[in-house]
């Protein structure tokens, strides 16, 4: 099964990539050569799989997805922003 996952943007990375950070506040680098356009601003939300950048997300649509995530394991909360 293959599941993508919402990263809000960080800031650019060397070598055409982005520095994310998922829900639980975990940092990392991914790729930008699967994303279309010009790369997203800090702050802005994105879908990322396998290391990759797919597209944007919409802020409301990730702000409703960590409700939920918090909704289903309080114990194990996500990070606000």
């Amino acid at each position: 099964m293959c599941v993508s996952t919402l990263h809000r943007v960080v800031g650019p990375a060397p070598g055409n990539r982005l520095e994310v950070e998922d829900l639980e506040g975990t940092r990392r680098q991914l790729s930008l050569l699967a994303f279309e356009g010009p790369a997203p601003a800090p702050g802005r939300w994105v879908v990322c799989h396998s290391g990759y950048v797919l597209a944007p997300a919409d802020g409301a649509d990730a702000d409703a997805a960590r409700a939920e995530l918090d909704r289903l394991s309080p114990e194990t909360s996500t990070k606000g922003s």
